[in-house]
This record gives structure tokens, C-alpha cells and sequence, in this order.
């Protein structure tokens, strides 16, 4: 049998001392399949000077492969029984101060590395038809044994469920589980009492014959992927241990075997649940791991922002557990409908974001199953090793001294901004700069030469830093993902857009990363070289035709038009980016040659552009600033690092900045407004706005040198605060929205949030904080 699908988990098994790999996914007709190989054989791999000292320390019998390292070293590869043998072997070599190389690249990943595969695979084999094995909650189609398994460009669509649980305060005693998707929209209530059960909702005894239930839904609906919100940490965590209690065998996969739960790692880590045969995808990682930057990632903040809708409920948010419990003794029509409700939302949430979509894109991209897509670093390990296969070169074993490099390197260049207000600024902007500067001067672990010879023909960066001139492994994958991406750009597909940007921006972070086996400083180092060297080439290209440099940063240049109006701007910043890309082009032919791959592009014109002072000083603060686009709605201001955007600061703050400066940019009286803003908030108008929202970056407890205010708050929460702190600072101290008792302390506000957002226009316009909103007027420039 012939066919394509799609993997969605890769995994293995040991059967009879036989490590077997197990792929799971759908066809692309729609059956699902599971792939066992049990050929592959978990290995690592030595240098040649190296292999006799393994032989006597780890008892092993190396064997010659025809590989090297990268130093050009004959590499010998080391066999284990199982991958759990693996590590023992690998730490008794390290021990004894021998290197080793990919011993720590997971087994089922190692088989799909070998082969190229890439989410998308042709399988060619003799196949039997699946049933549903001992514990499994859903039928296997397809069963393939030993087949040949290559790549192939693959289109499936994963089906996804979505769930919530509801429990007692503790966390203890299951309440409920919600479902939807699939087709189904139901609660499953644990109701000891047998109350007649409201619409979309069944009753059960006892919890043991409610997670009966859910598995046999699980089976029923057949989901490639569960979701929900926090649905790992929380909801499975809990149910996994209610169902040890009630002894139940709680086995949701296609195949038989146990949900394992892995728990985050780290107070700001993310757990990981493993279901034979199924996906866990939990709805809030998928949104970090998009680049969706919220303020808050609770569901119900999200849903709000994404929706336009939140939970169901009607009583005091503050008090949203009480109410639960209430709703679940007194009215289950209530309650069933608001945990109806939250597994809904989180659905339509990851569904109205394209969530699932986006990470199946970027499986295909870097081969990582849609569960690890995240992971930069070994979504970058899988390219690039599997390039490194094809070329017979092994790379460091994370663990080994070779991936153990710590020095210095450098940021992106940032030049001093020049405060002010000031009009028609051209904003330049070099498009993916870092990544055109590894495909322009070969950039790459395997091309770099640490101690060139002098005649040594080689590309070396402004800091001195060398690069073979044949091609490279990085800058190939580079220069075959930048015209898929300007491909899917053209075609409207801006997923699949999304998942190429995503990838190609992570290679500088991976190569500047320790925990990176590629990782070197001189590399990270030779990229922001580069980077500093053409934002000040630019700069002085600019200056040497008359305009003046307002601010750089990284990638981009500010500069002064010197139009008289705003489409004469427009006209003359796309003319002098292509004469800049032109001459930035012979430049670097002449220089290095070789070929550039830099583009700057006239990226946006602020009709008003506003560069603050720093506080309590007379230079310019970096990365801040305030401007209004050409084009763009009058009253709608861009910020950049301001106050306005930084989830620290209140909504009181972010009220006055955005009045503050649409006033400033649209010629409006500031002194005015601000006098009566203050006024009106000491009356108590604006004492909704006044939250603070802070992250607790570890528990309350191991706070003990000190107890910022939102610790302090926490410590005062009736309920448990979660990693967010919502809290009010009152004549009392800060206090948690959940648990108020004392009126706010205005005062602190206006000089804490107000004072500060204020005073940098003021500044601007001669004016003084303390006047403006005292007796003492003073009369305002506007």
C-alpha cells in the first residue's frame, strides 16, 4: 500500500528489548495511521583519538561510519540497546573526558532527521487494518510495519477538541468536564444529589463514572488534537490525579498506553502531556509561541480581546470561584453553561487566530510535530542536522565540552535619538536584516574558519570574524525560505507567511544561545558586527546628502525629510532607499565579493514624531517614542516602548499619554485637559482605572529579601493570585482586586502615573507638572 500523510506524534516504544518508533497521524484521505519501525537503533557518536578510551570506560565497540566532525576528525559511531541506555553511556564518557556527539538527540526525532521528514511523509508498504488496542479510546485505520517512509508535501487539516474542568477551590474534587468541537458542545457534571440535568449537560454519581465518560467521548469524537486553556498544567494535571485517586485507568489515545504528564519547568515553564495517538495543544502556549503579545493571557482576558466576549457570568469578577460553587449548588442551568461556555471560548480562540493552522505550517517548516513547534532550538537542530547528515558531518552533543561556550557578544547597535518634536521623518528599515546578512556573507557554524592562514580566501565580517566562501549550510536554507515566503506573501497564504518569518528570525537567537549545540559567540557576534556596520554606513550615506540622522536602532534609521510636505516625503524616501540599496550593493561587492541580499525599504512616514528626553535628564531615550503615521487617522497615535503599551502601567496612565499626546501632535491645549484630568480623578471618576497587573516571577514564598507591592498584594489575595497580580494601591498599601477593604490612594497615582506620562510633553512645551495642575496656571504654548 501506497500512501501520504501527515505525522502528528513521534514516539517510541520498547518491545522484547526492541526500541520501536511509532509515528501517529491522518492520511490525506482522512484514515489515520500509525508507522512502526523497529530497524532504527539509537546512536551517538566519537572522535577517532577518543575511541580506545571508550572502549575502556563505557565497554562499547565503536564502529567506522565514513563521518567527521567538524574539525574534520573521523568520527566512529557508538550503538546502545535501548535510548534509555543512552545517557548512562554518554555521562560515563563525559566523565572520563571524552567527547561525544548527538547523544542527545531524541530517538524518534533521530529517525525522522535521517530521513529528511518533515510533517509530510509518502509511506510504502504492506499495511493491516487498526482496531482500538487493550485501553485505547479510538481506532487505528492503518498499521504499517518496516515500511519505507520518505518525504513528501502533505495538506491535513487536524480535527481538535476542545475541554475544561471545573472543581471545588482546592483543586481537588472534580466538579465538571466540558466538550467542544467535533460536533459536540456538552458538560459531563459530577452531581452526587442526581438533579435533573439542564440542557446539553449530563449527570453522573460520582467522579469515577464522569471521567468513564469522558474517555468514552474521547473515543467517540476521535479528535486529532485537545486543546484548551492552561489545559495541560491544570486540567490534565488534576484530572490525572483524581483519576489515581478514584483508581481508574483515565488512557485517552488511539493506542494503548498512559497519559504522561511532564511538569513546566520553571515558575514561567509549560508542562507537556503525551497521549498515544493524540495531540495536546494547549490554546495559551500556541498564542506565546505565535508572537501574540496581550497584556493578560487569562481566557477570559483573551477571549475579550480576540472575541469580544468573555465568561459567562453576571456576578462580582472578583469573586469568580464563589460564584462557580454558588452556580454549581444552587443552579446548574448556570453552571453548566458557563463551563460550556469556557471550553468553547478557548476553541474559537485558537480557531479565529488559525493556532492549529500555524503550527502544522511550521511542522512542515522545521519537522518538529506540531507539539514542539515552539522550540526554536530544536527546531533549528532538526534543519540543521539533517543538512549535516546529508554532508556525513556530526555535530557536539549538547552536554559535551564542544557546546559549552560562554563569551561576551553583542546586541544590536542603538545610535542616541535626538529629543524633540519634529515633522516628516522618514522611518528606514532594512528588511530581515540579520538574516540577509548570514545569506550575504555565509554566516554559519560548519563555514566558520576560527583561525584563518594568511592568503586564506575567506569572507571576513567588519570585526574580523571568517567564513568560507563555498556554500554554506545556513545561508541555503535561508535563501530557499526567503522566496517561499515572498511566494506565500503573493498568494495571500499569510500562515504559511507567518510560520517562514517566525523561523528565519530565530536563527540569530538560536546561534547566540548556550543551551544551542551550534552555539558560538564569534558567530553571533559577526551578525550584530554586520548589523552595527550598515546601520552607521548608512547613517553617514544619509548625512553626506544633506539629511540628518534622528535615531537608529538595529535595523532602522530615522531621518529628517527636509520636505515641505508630506507626499513630496513619500516620493523622495522610495527614491533614495533604491539609490541606497544600489550603492550598498557595489559596496559590498567591492568589499567582501560577494553578492548582497540587503534591502532597505522606505518603511513609513510620521507626519509627527515625538523622541523623549530621559527622565531627570537631558539625552534621549532609547527605544521610546510617540509619532503620527502619513496616512493614518489623525487621533491614532503609533507608541513604541511607552507607557501605553507596557502592561506595568495602568489604564489611568495609558488614558492620559494617548489624550497627552494626540493633543500635542494635533496642535490641542495640553494644560487644560491635564489640570481637569487630575481633578476629576482625585473626585474618584476614574477609580476603575487604577489596577496595577504584575507578574510574580517565582512563588510568594521565595520572596524574602524584599516584597515589591504586587507580592505584598498577593500575599493579601483571598484566592490564589495565579502568575498575574491584579491589585490597587490604597491608603493602606497595596491590596489585590479580590480582596479590597481601603479607599485607593489617589495621590499615589497622580505621581506615580500621571507625573511621569506628563511630564515629557510638558517638557517639550516649557511647561511644569506641579503648575499645570495647581492654582498657579501657567499659559500653555497651544
Amino acid at each position: 500500500m501506497r500512501a501520504r500523510g501527515f505525522i502528528l506524534q513521534a514516539s517510541y516504544r520498547v518491545q522484547a528489548d526492541v526500541p520501536v518508533v511509532h509515528l501517529y497521524g491522518r492520511l490525506d484521505d482522512g484514515a489515520t495511521f500509525l508507522v512502526r519501525d523497529h530497524r532504527q537503533r539509537p546512536h551517538f557518536y566519537v572522535a577517532a583519538p577518543d575511541v580506545a578510551k571508550a572502549k575502556s570506560v563505557a565497554e562499547v565497540d565503536p564502529l567506522a561510519t565514513g563521518r567527521c566532525t567538524f574539525a574534520g576528525i573521523e568520527a566512529y559511531r557508538i550503538d546502545a540497546k535501548t535510548p534509555p541506555d543512552v545517557p548512562a553511556i554518554r555521562d560515563r564518557l563525559h566523565a572520563a573526558g571524552v567527547s561525544t556527539y548527538e547523544a542527545d538527540v531524541r530517538f524518534a526525532t533521530r529517525f525522522l532527521i535521517d530521513r529528511a521528514i518533515k510533517g509530510g511523509c509518502e509511506i510504502d508498504g504492506d499495511a493491516k487494518p487498526g482496531r482500538a488496542t487493550s485501553g485505547a479510546t479510538g481506532a487505528i485505520d492503518w498499521i504499517f510495519d518496516d515500511p519505507n517512509i520518505e518525504p513528501a508535501d502533505v495538506d491535513v487539516r487536524p480535527s481538535v477538541l476542545s475541554f475544561d474542568i471545573e472543581t471545588d477551590p482546592t483543586a481537588i474534587r472534580l466538579l465538571a468536564i466540558s466538550l467542544y468541537g467535533c460536533g459536540a458542545d456538552e458538560v459531563l457534571i459530577v452531581d452526587p444529589r442526581t438533579r435533573p440535568m439542564p440542557e446539553k449537560a449530563s449527570g453522573f454519581a460520582d467522579e469515577r463514572s464522569a471521567l468513564e465518560a469522558f474517555c468514552a467521548r474521547i473515543a467517540e469524537l476521535d479528535p486529532d488534537v485537545l486543546t484548551g486553556w492552561n489545559v495541560v498544567d491544570f486540567d490534565l494535571s488534576v484530572l490525572s490525579k483524581i483519576a489515581r485517586r478514584v483508581r481508574h485507568p483515565f488512557e485517552l489515545g488511539r493506542d494503548g498506553g498512559a497519559l504522561r504528564v511532564r511538569p513546566a519547568r520553571g515558575y514561567f515553564g509549560s508542562g507537556n502531556a503525551s497521549i498515544p495517538g493524540r495531540l495536546v495543544l494547549d490554546g495559551m502556549d500556541l498564542l506565546r509561541g505565535a508572537f501574540v503579545r496581550l497584556d493578560d493571557y487569562s481566557l477570559d482576558a483573551v477571549a475579550r480581546e480576540i472575541l469580544g466576549e468573555g465568561k459567562a457570568l453576571s456576578g462580582d469578577a472578583r469573586d469568580r470561584i464563589g460564584e462557580i460553587m454558588q452556580r454549581y449548588d444552587d443552579d446548574l442551568p448556570g453552571f453548566a453553561l458557563y463551563a460550556r461556555t469556557d471550553a468553547r471560548l478557548a476553541l474559537e480562540i485558537v480557531e479565529k487566530s488559525n493556532l492549529i493552522p500555524l503550527a502544522v505550517a511550521r511542522s512542515k517548516l522545521t519537522g518538529m510535530t506540531p507539539d514542539r513547534v515552539a522550540a526554536s532550538i530544536a527546531s533549528f537542530d532538526f534543519l540543521y542536522l539533517a543538512e549535516l547528515n546529508k554532508r556525513r558531518v556530526v555535530a557536539p552533543s549538547v552536554m559535551s565540552e564542544d557546546a559549552r561556550v560562554f563569551a561576551a557578544q553583542a546586541g544590536g547597535h542603538v545610535l542616541d535619538p535626538k529629543p524633540g518634536v519634529h515633522d516628516r521623518v522618514w522611518v528606514f528599515d532594512f528588511k530581515s536584516l540579520y538574516p540577509s546578512i548570514i545569506r550575504t556573507f555565509n554566516i554559519d557554524p560548519l563555514g566558520y574558519v576560527a583561525a584563518p592562514r594568511d592568503g586564506d580566501d575567506v569572507i571576513r565580517t567588519a570585526n574580523g570574524i571568517a567564513f568560507r566562501r563555498d556554500r554554506a549550510i545556513l545561508p541555503g536554507l535561508l535563501d530557499e525560505l526567503f522566496p517561499r515566503r515572498e511566494a506565500a506573501k503573493r498568494a495571500g497564504d499569510g500562515i504559511a507567511s507567518h510560520a517562514i518569518k517566525i523561523l528565519m528570525n530565530s536563527f540569530y537567537g538560536v546561534l547566540g544561545t548556550p543551551a544551542c549545540r551550534f552555539y558560538n559567540p564569534a558567530l553571533a557576534n559577526a551578525i550584530t558586527g554586520q548589523g552595527k556596520h550598515f546601520l552607521l554606513w548608512s547613517k553617514d550615506w544619509f548625512e553626506q546628502r544633506g539629511y540628518e540622522v534622528l535615531y537608529g536602532d538595529t535595523d532602522s534609521l530615522f531621518v529628517r525629510s527636509n520636505a515641505n510636505d508630506a507626499a513630496t516625503a513619500v516620493h523622495d524616501g522610495a527614491e533614495l532607499a533604491a539609490q541606497l540599496n544600489a550603492d550598498v550593493a557595489q559596496y559590498i561587492e567591492r568589499r567582501w565579493r560577494v553578492a548582497s541580499r540587503l534591502e532597505l525599504e522606505f518603511e513609513k512616514l510620521y507626519v509627527k514624531l515625538f523622541l523623549p528626553s530621559v527622565r531627570h535628564g537631558s539625552g534621549g531615550a532609547r527605544k521610546r517614542y510617540a509619532g503620527l503615521i502619513h496616512g493614518a487617522d489623525p487621533a491614532d497615535v503609533e507608541f513604541v516602548g511607552m507607557e501605553v503599551v507596557r502592561r506595568d502601567w495602568t489604564e489611568l496612565a495609558k488614558i492620559v499619554q494617548r489624550e497627552l499626546y494626540q493633543r500635542l501632535f494635533n496642535g490641542a491645549p495640553v494644560d487644560d485637559y491635564l489640570a481637569d484630568f487630575v481633578k476629576r480623578m482625585r473626585a474618584g471618576e476614574f477609580d476603575h482605572a487604577l489596577v496595577y497587573r504584575k507578574g510574580l516571577r517565582k512563588d510568594i514564598g521565595e520572596y524574602t529579601a524584599s516584597t515589591p507591592p504586587h507580592v505584598a498584594a498577593a500575599r493579601k489575595s483571598a484566592n490564589s493570585p495565579g502568575r498575574l497580580v491584579t491589585y490597587v494601591m490604597t491608603t493602606a498599601g497595596p491590596e489585590p482586586l479580590d480582596n479590597l477593604v481601603h479607599p485607593p490612594d489617589r495621590a499615589h497615582y497622580v505621581e506615580k502615573q500621571i507625573r511621569p506620562v506628563a511630564e515629557s510633553v510638558l517638557g517639550a512645551l516649557g511647561l511644569d507638572f506641579d503648575k499645570v495642575i495647581g492654582d498657579d496656571r501657567q499659559i500653555g504654548l497651544f
